[in-house]
């Protein structure tokens, strides 16, 4: 089998298939476009509608109420990312669907009041100095709504004139988790702050830190954009720097590394930016997996992906752990597990997947 759909990779000395497909893009931003649209439109419409239903469970909008919104989006992107904005109307195209439906998949984290819907995963981020190899090691349970489980894949990326990148999104996005060629790693939580605004959204952001060279200019980026809305991104570098940026259009804050590591989950640690912090009534849990992420971190003083593996797997205060299973006590649209585990090598430019909880799913090897 070939194709874009197929990758044939070592899973502890065996071939296997990835369960994840891998898209190739390359070229300008709307030929990039283009190819995504064309590969993954059932996808892509997929995702759309899980998504419009997702929105309408949480704040009761009409699907005419929610196309006008996510316009509502364009004049910032017109004006801070035009080429990936070139890129989402390439996809548009390449699928057959319109801009609107392009622009509800990369601001859904926008539009579905966050507040009634809650946000769930769990970040750690390795400096050399606490890794076995001495490589910075950056991992993520990522924790959503089941129904974009098989509607998410990887792409790598070649853009003109930037790095390469090998980034895990939903179909039709054009943003999330990876890390690019220059050895910049990224990650994500979604943080539940007061207010959204007609800014960038944030898997908008995320493919735009993606594309820079190293931490200090992807910084910059996160400072000088006007996001929509509040998350935590973890940023590492193969040189050895890693530092979590707490994201809000009322400010951005710094979560330095304590002992060599970062640790996150859907909570502003910022004493600034807590006073907006929405995620303590609303996700709980987030106070406990992160109090539970610490304690296993303290236990070891040096880390491997396999050691990693323990942690991301922990059900300690089930169903609600670090390793997410789903509550059936939750409403349904508010019903979320992991669906993805990640493990990034930033200096060896891989990841190891883990496609569903790592509890009971293999981790499988991708290169850039």
């Amino acid at each position: 089998m070939t194709g874009p759909w197929v990758s044939v990779l070592m899973v502890l000395g065996r071939r296997t298939i990835l369960t994840l497909p891998i898209v190739d893009l390359k070229g300008t931003p709307y030929a990039m476009g283009l190819t995504h649209g064309r590969t993954l439109t059932t996808q892509i419409k997929a995702n759309f509608n899980a998504y419009l239903q997702m929105i309408q469970n949480s704040s009761g909008l009409n699907p005419d109420v929610i196309s006008i919104l996510a316009k509502k989006f364009l004049p910032e992107l017109e004006r801070a990312a035009p080429q990936i904005l070139e890129e989402m109307q390439g996809i548009a195209d390449g699928a057959g669907v319109s801009m609107e439906t392009v622009l509800v998949i990369n601001a859904r984290s926008e539009l579905a009041f966050p507040d009634q819907l809650g946000a769930e995963c769990t970040v750690i981020g390795l400096s050399g100095r606490r890794t076995t190899s001495g490589r910075v090691l950056m991992a993520q349970n990522w924790d959503w709504i089941p129904a974009v489980k098989h509607t998410t894949v990887f792409f790598r990326i070649q853009p003109q004139g930037l790095p390469r990148i090998l980034m895990l999104a939903e179909a039709g996005q054009v943003g999330k988790l990876g890390f690019n060629e220059t050895g910049l790693g990224l990650m994500l939580n979604l943080l539940i702050g007061k207010g959204v605004r007609w800014g960038v959204p944030t898997h908008v952001l995320l493919r735009q830190v993606l594309s820079a060279a190293t931490i200090e200019q992807a910084t910059a980026m996160i400072r000088g954009a006007k996001c929509a809305a509040s998350s935590h991104m973890l940023l590492g570098a193969a040189a050895g720097n890693i530092i979590g940026l707490e994201v809000s259009p009322a400010g951005v804050a710094e979560i330095g590394p304590k002992d060599g590591i970062v640790l996150h989950t859907n909570h502003f640690c910022d004493a600034l930016l807590s006073k907006q912090d929405l995620a303590l009534d609303i996700v709980p849990d987030t106070t406990v997996r992160l109090s539970r992420a610490t304690s296993l971190c303290e236990r070891r003083e040096k880390w491997d992906a396999e050691s990693i593996r323990e942690v991301l797997s922990d059900h300690a205060n089930e169903p609600s752990s670090i390793c997410r299973h789903i509550d059936p006590q939750k409403p349904e649209h508010a019903r979320m597990e992991t669906l993805v585990s990640l493990i990034f090598d930033l200096n060896a430019k891989t990841a190891w997947v883990a496609h569903g909880q790592p509890c009971r799913s293999a981790y499988e090897h991708v290169e850039l």
